[in-house]
Order: structure tokens, then C-alpha cells, then sequence
């Protein structure tokens, strides 16, 4: 069975449509690839954003990103 590792890659400031200020936190998920010889490395599985308080954000097709409970449409900021 293969081996998985989360680990925190990106941390920013999103605003909302609100005028809001959110942290938000990108964890990214590795697999750890192995061979016949053993372990080869790790390999980047996929990624998965929350507030820094533990709320699921999810991505959307323009860029954006939506807090997933309140639906709240929230944008990095540059």
C-alpha cells in the first residue's frame, strides 16, 4: 500500500464579495512512489484548500475560490 503525506504548500489572503478578509491554507497531497528496488520519491497527488479557522474551501472554474459552508465567493489577493 502506498504512502501519503499532506503538507501545507500555500498560505494567502483572499477578499470576499463582502469586503472580507480570509486566510486561507493550501495543503498539498503526496504519494510516495516505490519501485521494485524501493521507495523512488514523491509525487505530487493533488491539492486541497481550507480557512486557517479549519473551513473547506473549494475551488472554482474562474479562479476563484467559495467557502464551502456559507457559499461565499472569496478571491486571492494580489
Amino acid at each position: 500500500m502506498p504512502m501519503r503525506q499532506d503538507m501545507e504548500t500555500d498560505r494567502f489572503e483572499a477578499t470576499a464579495e463582502d469586503g472580507s478578509v480570509h486566510a486561507v491554507v493550501e495543503t498539498t497531497s503526496y504519494i510516495q512512489m516505490v519501485t521494485f528496488r524501493g521507495p523512488a520519491g514523491w509525487v505530487p497527488e493533488g491539492k486541497s484548500y481550507r480557512l486557517d479557522s479549519g473551513d473547506a474551501v473549494e475551488q472554482t472554474e474562474d479562479g476563484g475560490f467559495r467557502i464551502a459552508a456559507s457559499g461565499l465567493a472569496i478571491r486571492r489577493m494580489a
